[in-house]
């Protein structure tokens, strides 16, 4: 007697529900044309210094393999540009072109395994070994894999209907610069035919690293207390294609910070606001 009507609303419950799931297949190829634009403020010793940096990619991405939980995809820089008013090592990105990433992903499509840093610094210090040991300890490889699982963003894991939410939260630590904790909250925002729209906000911060040992750099970060004023943004997800087509998100961060310069500590406060622009698409933007 109950059990059409039970049916029924199992039914509509499932139509009501999407699936945010990334689907590669052997051999797919898919570019990933990207732009941030950062704009930041420091003052420090009664001074106010302004600075600009954009930053262009585009990278290819080459599905290797794929099998249960487990999926191999390479990553190369195709093109990238560093417009940073002459600041020190803007134009090491121009040895980037070329260069290769192996990821091996999980179930979760977070990076287990990359292969191909060593190259990327090679690139970036160009021979220079003093250049090489500062570049490694600003970008380490835990960096990297942040960056290369940035790409593929985490669904909630099950179906979900519009209105619904799931988090996630990554930790990166940079040595002696410091330590990067960043809190996602991620919201089914609207679905129209096979394309869905993902609300993101969260909260960054920032806190001195705990590691001593000489990086090669000319200063460490000695007191911190940055944090994003604002971080918020949208992804855009083709369902029937199983994958992101567009990310936009925006930050403001402040706060304030200790330097060690030469034994001398320097009090500093920063402002910063960055905007980061992602396409995804079949076709190379550099020829198509």
């Amino acid at each position: 007697m109950f059990a059409a009507p039970v049916l029924a609303l199992l039914l509509v419950a499932q139509a009501d529900t999407h699936t945010i799931q990334w689907k590669l297949k052997d051999g797919d190829v898919f570019y990933n044309k990207s732009s941030m634009t950062m704009d930041q403020t420091i003052e420090l010793m009664g001074q106010k210094v302004d600075q600009k940096m954009v930053i262009k990619t585009v990278l290819k991405f080459k599905v290797k393999s794929v099998k249960e939980g487990t999926t191999v995809v390479e990553m190369t820089y195709l093109q990238m540009s560093v417009d940073a008013g002459g600041l020190p090592g803007s134009n090491a990105a121009d040895n980037l072109k070329n260069v290769t990433f192996t990821a091996t992903l999980n179930e979760k499509m977070q990076v287990s395994k990359l292969e191909g840093y060593d190259k990327f610094l090679d690139a970036l210090s160009n021979g220079d070994e003093v250049q090489r040991k500062t570049m490694k300890a600003m970008m380490p490889q835990a960096a990297v894999k942040q960056m290369f699982s940035q790409t593929f963003l985490l669904g909630p894991g099950k179906p979900i209907a519009v209105g619904g939410n799931w988090d996630r939260k990554i930790a990166v630590a940079f040595g002696p610069i410091g330590n990067v904790e960043t809190k996602e909250a991620f919201k089914l925002d609207s679905v129209k035919g096979d394309v869905a729209t993902i609300a993101v906000k969260g909260d960054l911060t920032f806190k001195p690293g705990d590691e001593d040992g000489d990086a090669g750099l000319p200063f460490k970060i000695s007191k911190a207390d940055l944090k994003a004023d604002k971080f918020a943004g949208t992804h855009t997800f083709d369902m029937k294609l199983g994958r992101v087509t567009e990310s936009k998100v925006d930050m403001d961060m402040s706060g304030t910070m200790t330097i060690e310069v030469a034994g001398k500590s320097i009090d500093a406060k920063l402002s910063m606001k960055m905007k980061t622009v992602a396409v995804l698409t079949d076709k190379n933007p550099i020829v198509d």
